[in-house]
């Protein structure tokens, strides 16, 4: 099993990027769901998280990054996942969960979906 790694920086001043290294499991969730929590809480509605070194990731996984998404939308905000790689990828798409996430090839792309996100969302962050 590897352990998950989660690194925080910025990708762009008002937007952090979680940089996910390792597999996202039962274990792990729990520091996950703590980073996320945090940064919510600190008044970030708008998160991007890149996946690139994300072998795995399980239903617990799934439920902390669906519940996350929940509550960034109840405050306008979103969750954006980037460089997602193939197995997670088909995880999304077997859950039908990819109907819930904006998912993006690059943080880049990400960064610019989130920094043009509607006027009225945008106004408020």
């Amino acid at each position: 099993m590897q352990s998950l790694e989660i690194a925080v920086s910025r990708a762009s001043p008002e937007i952090p990027l979680l940089h996910l290294n390792g597999e996202v499991d039962l274990h792990s969730c729990p520091d996950l769901r703590a980073t996320l929590q945090t940064l919510m809480e600190e008044g970030h509605r708008f998160i991007i998280l890149e996946m690139a070194d994300v072998p795995y990731l399980d239903s617990a996984a799934l439920g902390v990054l669906v519940d996350a998404q929940r509550r960034a939308k109840d405050r306008d905000g979103e969750l954006y996942l980037a460089r997602v790689t193939p197995f997670v990828l088909r995880a999304f798409e077997i859950t039908r969960l990819i109907r819930i996430f904006q998912i993006f090839s690059t943080v880049e792309e990400a960064v610019a979906a989130a920094e043009n996100r509607p006027a009225r969302l945008r106004d408020s962050a």
